[in-house]
């Protein structure tokens, strides 16, 4: 056994040596952060990252019996809300959990992302030694898949493309159907069901990827029974797994249909040229980003957010033009060209845009699908989650191109042409690493809140912009305390409801302030009454989260129970002070109304505002209530 572990290695140290080093160049400087404790710092700019670790404090309650898994009364405290539909990764946040009994959250979280990263290139590495018999080349291949991960900048979320049960679904149905040996197939539908866990998403596509590799690769074995049992035993154990994700949906049945029309009838494209175009690559952003795009400074920065992670790599468009002229066999490269092709064109989106330029009389297949399958096709949120099925075949075509080009050579020359190449997508796919840092100072009033008396806190967020709510779930993990922001992305509706059924709610998710004035103080105070019968007992207004000015206006005439510049808290009671200073509250717009110009009939009057501050709605409001002819003013 220990000899056999030995040759294992040795014959595959390339790729356990290299790609981890490839991940940690590409990514820099999140390995070196995980040895920072001096600050709290996570890879990446997206809000979904705030997710990820509330995912693993829900599993923690869950696993302590605190908690049901697939329903919460902590995120939208006090009706609670189905989890069913909500993108729950669950192996990251098993993994998370892990990794955070000997590291803190952040730097268990950056370290996870690394190890995602290789996993995928590994998986991917199986497949390709699989069909490429060369581990050199098989290596470069695994260092596209990393590499084309979409996780540099943009919409689509690291943490949720643990895509390498992809390529390992493909490795095992590809033995099954040569090898006829029916267990592999049972790993494949294992593999592709687990997948469900991680991403509903990604399961579609896999499956998608998993039928379409079998109908252009062994279809010709069609007659044969031993294909038959391999792919009825795929879909038999692939059911099975994935159906334990699914069933909790079908129990929640009276949510399907809010859940499944989120993302429909939404018109949605992508650039075209971000397939060829890295803009934020420091070499080929300069060499090509500025040619392609001649605007204006401002609107070439907006253009750049939107290229996101859709970069196929000059090197391997040219190692695939290699495989088609140089391939002997080229009938190998069909099904990867297909799948290549099938979610490149599926990645653009609803139709065609190129350099920003829009032509929508040009309808592409994904706004077909859309209408022919909307069960499926409809419900996938975003384009840029095409990019997983693009990432395989890229890799496969482009080592296919390496191999035809270095077929004859002799195994050194072989390896030194895989490491030149190998650098090349480093620098190619290469983006800087932009983190997102959390001052502590902005957490601070954490230790504040649990020395309140309270026995049962429970929190109002504001701002309440979709953004900042993602960060209110991560406050949540350091606390524990439950509060009425969240939302689980499509059942929306249900938080919307009961937002708009209370006024202060109602009137802060639409970022404006609310004051008890004379018009208004009856419903006021019913919806104060309201937020205290459910217990809640502080709010508290985050000031340096890109805030509202309108909605802390709110709070003019309340004192503040804890304000260090960066958070301001409210305890809820104290909000019935804002009915007690109405006087005091608008004094020159009580001085207009009482002025003999503002009398109804007066030719006319003035109302002064200072230019540098802008208006409250609510102040509006507020005159509208003293003039009935406030239209004619």
């Amino acid at each position: 056994m220990r000899i056999r572990g030995a040759g294992w290695l040795r014959n595959h140290w390339p790729v356990l040596l290299i790609v981890p080093l490839v991940v940690i160049a590409t990514t820099w400087p999140t390995f070196p952060s995980i040895f920072n404790g001096d600050e709290f710092w996570l890879h990446g700019m997206h809000q979904d990252k705030w997710l990820r670790i509330w995912d693993a404090w829900h599993i923690e309650q869950v696993l302590a019996g605190q908690a049901q898994l697939y329903f919460t009364d902590s995120i939208f405290h006090p009706s609670g809300t189905s989890l069913a539909f909500y993108s729950m990764v669950f192996p990251h946040a098993l993994l998370l959990i892990a990794l955070k009994t000997v590291l803190p959250v952040d730097d268990a979280y950056n370290l996870l992302f690394l190890l995602i990263l290789c996993f995928n290139a590994f998986c991917g590495y199986a497949l390709i030694r699989r069909l490429i018999a060369d581990k050199w080349i098989s290596l470069y291949g695994s260092v596209v898949v990393a590499a084309a991960t979409p996780f540099p900048v943009g919409q689509t979320v690291p943490d949720l493309i643990m895509s390498g049960t992809l390529p390992l679904t493909l490795y095992f149905i590809d033995r099954s159907v040569e090898e006829r040996r029916l267990h592999f197939a049972g790993l494949a539908g294992l593999c592709a069901g687990f997948t469900a866990f991680i991403g509903i998403y990604i399961f579609a596509l896999v499956m998608l990827t998993a039928g379409l590799f079998v109908l252009t690769r062994h279809l010709s074995l069609w007659r044969q029974t031993v294909f038959w049992r391999a792919i009825i035993l795929f879909v038999v154990v692939c059911g099975v797994t994935s159906g334990l994700r699914f069933y909790p949906m079908v129990l929640n049945w009276a949510h399907l249909e809010q859940a499944a029309e989120t993302y429909q009838n939404e018109t949605r494209s992508n650039d075209a040229l971000e397939h060829l175009v890295l803009p934020n690559n420091p070499l080929t952003g300069q060499l090509f980003g500025e040619p392609l795009d001649p605007r204006d400074d401002y609107e070439n920065s907006v253009l750049r957010r939107e290229y996101k992670e859709a970069y196929l790599g000059y090197i391997n468009l040219i190692l695939i033009a290699c495989a088609i002229l140089l391939q002997p066999r080229r009938t190998r490269l069909l099904p990867w060209i297909a799948l290549l092709l099938f979610f490149a064109i599926l990645r653009l989106g609803d139709y065609l845009t190129v350099n920003g330029i829009h032509y929508t009389e040009i309808v592409l297949p994904e706004r077909l699908l859309q209408d022919w399958f909307p069960t499926l096709f409809g419900n996938i949120g975003k384009p840029e989650y095409y990019q997983i099925g693009v990432v395989v075949p890229l890799a496969v075509l482009s080592s296919y191109g390496l191999a035809a080009l270095a077929q004859s050579k002799p195994v050194r020359v072989r390896a030194l042409v895989a490491i030149f190449c190998t650098l090349v997508v480093c620098i190619e796919f290469y983006i800087p690493r932009l983190g997102q840092t959390l001052e502590r100072r902005s957490t601070a009033f954490v230790s504040w809140l649990q020395t309140e008396p309270e026995d049962q806190i429970k929190l109002v967020h504001l701002p309440l912009a979709d953004g900042q709510v993602s960060f209110y779930y991560f406050l949540q993990t350091l606390t524990g305390y439950p509060h009425i922001n969240g939302n689980t992305s499509r059942l929306k509706k249900s938080v919307q409801g009961r937002f708009q059924g209370n006024q202060l709610l109602r009137t802060w998710s639409s970022s404006r302030s609310v004051h008890c004035l004379k018009h208004n103080e009856q419903s006021f105070t019913v919806a104060l009454d309201q937020l205290l019968a459910d217990g809640f007992t502080h709010i508290v207004v985050h000031n340096w989260l890109y805030g509202d000015e309108f909605i802390m206006k709110t709070f003019e005439n309340v004192p503040a129970a804890y304000d260090d510049g960066y958070v301001s808290v409210y305890r809820a009671r104290d909000l019935r002070l804002s009915c007690q200073n109405r006087a005091a509250e608008l004094p020159r717009f009580i001085q207009f109304a009482r002025s003999p110009s503002a009398i109804p009939g007066a030719r006319s009057a003035i109302l002064s505002l200072d230019p540098s501050r802008p208006v409250d709605p609510d102040r509006f409001d507020y005159l509208a209530s003293l003039f009935s002819d406030w239209a004619s003013l």
